[in-house]
């Protein structure tokens, strides 16, 4: 037994095709089609649906010549349409005249028709309105499916977009709604609370603030240093030359140990940067939940804009590397680039101050220049304050944002892949259905093709459309990973992400197929399945497709708007013509898209795209049923 519908609630019709087992499982909606033949034989069978408390409404569609109705069918209760031959033949009801068919069955076209809710609903009331509850369908419709070909290219060219080569993405992450990720990702300066790494008074700050206390003594002896000058007063600026020397060494070795030794993830980091005086503490709106938001609103954010999803698979690659942490062992080598041996080996051994007398008395200034500069005093204080700088950056960055970065980076890797898959496994299965529809017939004879025919020029508003709804889904099959990713759990995180998509895709498969592009598939945003109302960005292309196939449509107009007992298909044969009265019933449908268009009163509107018209529902002459049933069911 099949199920029509995306869901088992309330709003699906269950199908129970006696031809191929008994049921599986009961609805509110039943929709049970046999054979004639078969149906003298199912008294059981029918008995146990009409019977069960899950089932409201019982509708029989009989396949065959010779109409004969078990038991379980009599009563006030009964609702049987009555197929004589599927293949059908023109009829007019009011002046008898009847012609030749298309020659094709329309029996799935029926089913399809009657397990639109509504529409089964309002064939059900109307049913028993007639006398025995009993009548030969017949019909005008507008097709509204898409042109296989159409729709095969449509899928090819979808697919293409989303297994197409990872597109580069240089863009850097400054959304305006982001306040971790940009600094987590070097696209914005860190603050300057967060570089106030030193703790006062700490074992750190105190080896910077000697190291410049010691320089600025020796500058300032330098810079007092007078005409008349003893070999005393040399001697005493070249020991405290050598002292700044020895300081800045010292600071030098004390960052170089740090920056070789700690590493954010050893336990014992916190207390080994508290020994030497450094913060060590994760800053507000760093943690695991506000990256992750931040993630998700800028993920959500590109697919609801229909960003190209090769792009954020790059942008998503990009940010994991430039917030992954290397390490603070790898910025060793900058604080030699920074205070080189040969500043500290000018401070360690002074040159000496030009001992010539005219150096020493008619050269002054110049000699004393020279000697400055020999000291190296100001690049000592200028490599001593980036030694500083680079430690405070380095311990903001990889110690105190060591874990924020890891984070970003591992989830931002995870939902790299996660939607990397996703594109894998979307334009495997589109490249699947694109073959699939290659080369299938159109519409079927036994329906206007108007509307098919007009859908072949809108290929582009078409992908654009099943596109946004795949995009659209890309949130749904996101959605359970993000507490994953919140807690670290980054396996977790793609667990199950397969099936999801698989699961969807199916879904979505059907709906094309029974509902059309035309109405918005039930995992889009929105109030609800086919409220009508578009979807955000999609919207457009949906309405567009809307206005210009259906609503433009004067075939549309015509099958609604047909009299009950004109010229149709009517599925029956010649020879059951005369069991028919040449009265008939009507119920007319087309999908929610068409409303508002100066429709007759009367319109039953469905969630499905594919049919618009005038259903033809004509009694059977007094008598007919009742000469064919056999009450022992034989």
């Amino acid at each position: 037994m099949n199920e029509h519908g995306g869901s088992t609630g309330e709003s699906t019709v269950v199908l129970l095709d006696l031809r191929k087992g008994e049921p599986e499982r009961l609805g509110g909606r039943m929709l049970v089609v046999a054979g004639t033949e078969l149906l003298a034989g199912s008294q059981q069978v029918l008995q146990d649906v009409l019977s069960s408390r899950l089932v409201r409404s019982v509708l029989v569609v009989a396949v065959g010549p010779d109409l004969r109705l078990p038991p379980a069918l009599d009563g006030e209760g009964r609702r049987v349409l009555w197929v004589g031959d599927p293949c059908g033949i023109l009829w007019n009801a009011d002046t008898g005249e009847a012609a030749h068919g298309p020659g094709v069955s329309s029996e799935t076209i029926l089913i399809d028709l009657l397990s639109q809710p509504e529409v089964f609903d309002e064939v059900v009331d109307e049913l028993g309105d007639i006398p025995y509850g009993t009548a030969s369908p017949g019909w005008r419709i507008v097709a509204g499916r898409i042109d296989p070909e159409v729709l095969a290219q449509a899928f090819h060219e979808v697919a293409e977009r989303f297994d197409g080569p990872v597109q580069p993405d240089t863009a850097a992450f400054s959304s305006p709604l982001a306040d971790a990720l940009p600094m987590l990702s070097g696209t914005v300066d860190l603050p300057a609370d967060l570089l106030d790494a030193l703790v006062p008074e700490g074992r750190t700050e105190r080896l910077y603030r000697r190291a410049a206390e010691q320089i600025d003594r020796a500058t300032r002896a330098l810079d007092d240093l007078g005409y008349f000058h003893g070999a005393p007063v040399l001697a005493a600026i070249a020991d405290e030359v050598v002292a700044a020397g020895r300081a800045l060494a010292e600071f030098r070795e004390a960052v170089a140990r740090l920056f070789a030794e700690i590493d954010h993830t050893d336990e014992a980091a916190a207390d080994r940067l508290a020994e030497y005086g450094v913060k060590f503490a994760t800053p507000a709106g760093m943690g695991h939940r506000e990256i992750v938001g931040e993630l998700r609103t800028d993920v959500e954010s590109a697919l609801a804009e229909r960003k190209s999803l090769t792009r954020l698979v790059s942008r998503l690659r990009l940010l994991a590397d430039h917030s992954a942490p290397i390490g603070s062992a790898a910025f060793v080598d900058d604080l030699w680039r920074i205070c080189p041996d040969e500043l500290l080996n000018a401070l360690h051994a002074p040159a000496p101050f030009p001992a010539g007398l005219i150096d020493r008395f008619v050269l002054w200034r110049r000699s004393r220049a020279w000697w400055r500069e020999q000291l190296a005093l100001g690049h000592a204080r200028t490599a001593l304050d980036e030694l500083r700088s680079r430690l405070e950056r380095v311990a903001a960055s990889e110690w105190m944002l060591g874990e924020a970065r890891m984070h970003t980076s591992d989830a931002a890797r995870t939902l790299a892949a996660s939607l990397g898959e996703i594109c894998v496994r979307v334009a495997g299965t589109l490249n699947d259905w694109s073959k699939a529809e290659a080369g299938q017939a159109a519409a079927a004879a036994a329906l206007d093709e108007e509307v098919t025919v007009r859908l072949r020029d809108r290929g582009g508003q078409l992908r654009e459309v099943i596109t946004g709804d795949l995009l659209d889904a890309v949130t749904g099959w996101l959605e359970p990973g993000w507490t994953s990713l919140e807690h670290g759990d980054y396996r977790d995180a793609q667990a199950g992400l397969e099936r999801r998509v698989d699961e969807t895709l199916r879904q979505y498969r059907y709906h094309l197929v029974h509902k059309g592009v035309q109405e918005r598939p039930g995992f889009g945003p929105g109030d609800g399945p086919g409220d009508g109302r578009g979807d955000g960005a999609a919207s457009g292309g949906r309405q567009e497709l809307v206005d210009a196939v259906w609503r433009q449509s004067q075939q549309v107009v015509r099958a609604l708007e047909v009299p009950p007992s004109g010229q149709m298909l009517q599925l029956c044969g010649d020879r059951d013509l005369a069991a028919l009265l040449r009265q008939a019933y009507a119920v007319r449908f087309a999908p929610r898209a068409v409303r508002g268009q100066g429709n007759p009163p009367g319109v039953v509107w469905t969630r499905s795209g594919q049919y618009a018209g005038t259903l033809r529902l004509v009694p059977l002459r007094p008598g007919t049923v009742e000469e064919n049933w056999s009450g022992d069911g034989t």
